[in-house]
């Protein structure tokens, strides 16, 4: 898979923690990027759009990241096809990661993260060809060309 055919959701109750997120992706040329705010509305979005990849947040009215893992675990992953989820949490207590562990998320990644953590937990969690190195080659080419058209 070509990282600009990546679809991605973002899944989170801060908006400026889902910005941030869809912000670096675009950075390494990550077309499909698109935003929840809360798990059922995640969900619907799931069941509407093939989706590749979803970032998820563990806290959240409602519907927890755990919870919204066993719904795709039982639900969005019946056409034989796993989609991968990343945890992204500012809470790391061994119990909690249990517990997403056993809900069938696929990593984790701390809140606050950096744009290298995030990108080598995406390529992890996909198995890409893509190396790290080319996909920070990608970012920095994508800002030098935002700062050029300002």
């Amino acid at each position: 898979m070509i990282w600009e055919d990546l679809r991605v959701l973002v899944v989170d109750d801060n908006a400026n923690i889902r910005r941030l997120i869809a912000t670096i992706l675009q950075g390494v040329n990550v077309k499909s990027v698109r935003e929840a705010a809360n798990g059922h509305t995640a969900l619907e979005i799931l069941r509407s759009f093939p989706i590749d990849l979803v970032l998820l947040d563990y806290v959240m009215e409602g519907m927890d990241g755990p919870a919204v893992t066993r719904a795709v675990r039982g639900e969005i992953d019946r056409d034989g096809r796993r989609v991968p989820v990343i945890v992204v949490t500012g809470y790391s207590e061994v119990a909690r990661l249990n517990v997403a562990k056993e809900a069938g998320v696929n990593d984790f990644i701390a809140k606050p993260f950096t744009t290298k953590t995030l990108l080598q937990r995406i390529a992890r969690a996909l198995s890409q060809d893509m190396t790290l190195k080319e996909m920070e080659t990608l970012a920095l080419q994508r800002q030098r060309q935002l700062r050029v058209g300002s």
